[in-house]
Parts: structure tokens; sequence; C-alpha cells
């Protein structure tokens, strides 16, 4: 079981799509993790517990810092606080340096 995750709809009053051009990384990262079968990002799931945050979107988030020459979980934390692209990404998610 994962957490709710669709990029296309925001829960905040913001519209992020506006800030970020089309022709940004971040919707580049997007559109590719978004053209993988879902069979190889999805494994067993554990029905019981917290529900986990999706893989594609995690995965988006690293390539999203690597690209930045981020490599440090705590400072991908940094950048999902401070970075509207990154914001985008993780749908203004709060994550955890450890769960990355």
């Amino acid at each position: 079981m994962y957490k709710n995750y669709n990029t296309d709809q925001t829960n905040l009053t913001l519209n992020f799509n506006l800030d970020i051009p089309h022709n940004h990384i971040a919707r580049l990262i997007s559109t590719f993790v978004d053209s993988i079968p879902e069979q190889l990002l999805l494994h067993e799931t554990s029905t019981t517990g917290r529900p986990a945050f999706h893989p594609a979107m995690l995965l988006k988030m690293i390539l999203f810092a690597y690209s930045r020459n981020i490599y440090s979980g705590r400072k991908m934390e940094l950048l999902n606080e401070e970075s509207i692209p990154m914001k985008w990404l993780s749908q203004d998610s709060s994550i955890s340096y450890k769960t990355i």
C-alpha cells in the first residue's frame, strides 16, 4: 500500500504548474519516470503499518537532486523544502532524509 501520489493534482492553493516552465528538467524527469512500467518500480508491499511513499515519487526526487549535483539525503531534504520544482515532484510532501 502506498500513499496517494498524483502529480497532476495538488492539494495546495498554489498552482506549481504555472511556476515551472514546460522545458524545465523537472518536467523531463517526471515524464521519464512516468514512462517506466509500474511492474519494474512496484514490488510486493506490506498491507500493515503506515503507507509508504510511492517509489516513482522518490525516484523523481533523487534524479532531480542528482541533476543539481546533490547526493546527500539531508541536502535532498533541504532542497525539497526550498525548491519549487522539487516540491512539485514530491507534491509538497515532507520527506525525511532517512526515507530518501
